[in-house]
């Protein structure tokens, strides 16, 4: 029996993470970014995240997607003034246009946030870590930030909803 693929998806505000795994092993990831404002989220920026999630879906026919949820916020940062919001809704308009799809093969779930993307870069598979971050000395323990942040936080999303979901039929 072959091992299930997952997609695990970050939803971002500013940028949307996209990976495909079987196993622990990445198939295929991707970012979508948003060229556009933050808040309201754009409609186009929408529809491309929803658009490239459904190709990948049925490229590699994911039998599960796993889509990071967000937490209820604290809009005070330290005791001082309210936060911006602006970023938190528009991920909030992203993580509802994909529950929203009508996804026709694959079962939803949400993985709670919990520093999922924020293990040191030795933990991630090394399609997750680009060059320029493995040029660094002592790379493998460092936190990475950088263009793949949000691949690596898909990443992380997919290994947790396949726990979740599939009863932890990933290696």
């Amino acid at each position: 029996m072959s091992t299930p693929m997952v997609i695990g998806v970050d939803p971002g505000a500013r940028d949307t993470g996209l990976c495909v795994i079987a196993g622990r092993d990445v198939v295929t990831h991707d970012t979508v970014n948003n060229p556009h404002d933050l808040f309201p989220a754009h409609e186009n920026y929408l529809h491309h995240v929803v658009l490239r999630l459904n190709e990948l879906v049925l490229e590699h026919d994911c039998r599960l997607i796993a889509v990071e949820s967000i937490r209820r916020p604290n809009w005070h940062m330290k005791g001082r003034a309210a936060a911006d919001p602006s970023a938190l809704l528009a991920t909030a308009e992203v993580l509802g246009a994909v529950l929203s799809h009508r996804w026709l093969r694959s079962p939803i779930v949400q993985v709670p946030p919990g520093r999922n993307g924020s293990n040191v870069l030795g933990a991630y598979p090394t399609e997750l870590v680009s060059a320029s971050e493995r040029r660094a000395a002592g790379w493998q323990l460092k936190v990475g930030g950088g263009k793949l942040r949000h691949a690596r936080s898909a990443y992380d999303v997919a290994v947790s909803g396949a726990h979740l979901h599939l009863n932890g039929a990933i290696a």
